[in-house]
């Protein structure tokens, strides 16, 4: 006979409601009832504090209802009617027009996020000067920052423990030997 057999089935949950308080069993899983929790209370009371509500729901409304503000805005003689938002990314390309660095930091990161193409359909022009061949002149001009960027990155890493050795050269060259 297997051990479960053996064992005593426990009577069913409905016939411990029928008891009255007086029959009620106080033992092992059945505290009196002046200690049982009432409905709705913790078991816990004392437990962990609330977190205070995040502020980030209502700072983003914020922020979008700042940006969605309509200003007007002189352009010359006259005026124009736009949102803050739009205002504020017509002033950044402008600045990055005239060369500001931290506006073309911005503008690059903003276009990468958005997924905008900054070359303007000029794409395939880039790629074939940046694939044309180098004058020997160029070139010379390369492969010189190229061997003394090697010997400053092999020196750092001499010096650091955790850094490991990089090499930045293109053609896999020896530091000595030249085309």
């Amino acid at each position: 006979m297997s051990k479960r057999q053996g064992r005593k089935r426990s009577k069913p949950h409905s016939a411990a409601v029928e008891r009255s308080d007086q029959e009620y069993p106080v033992g092992p899983g059945h505290p009196p009832k002046e200690y049982q929790f009432k409905p709705g209370q913790s078991g816990n009371p004392k437990g962990g504090k609330r977190k205070p509500p995040s502020m980030a729901p209502d700072l983003k409304m914020l922020l979008e209802r700042a940006l969605n503000q309509k200003i007007k805005l002189e352009r010359g003689e006259r005026e124009q009617i736009m949102t803050k938002a739009a205002a504020g990314i017509a002033n950044l390309v402008d600045e990055f027009a005239a060369g500001d660095r931290h506006a073309w930091r911005d503008l690059i990161a903003l276009a990468g996020k958005l997924g905008i193409d900054l070359t303007a359909g000029q794409g395939s022009a880039i790629e074939r000067m940046l694939g044309a061949k180098f004058s020997v002149d160029d070139q010379a001009l390369v492969d010189d920052y190229v061997r003394r960027r090697n010997i400053e990155l092999n020196y750092a890493a001499d010096n650091s423990d955790d850094a490991p050795e990089q090499s930045i050269d293109p053609h896999n060259q020896a530091e000595g030997e030249k085309k």
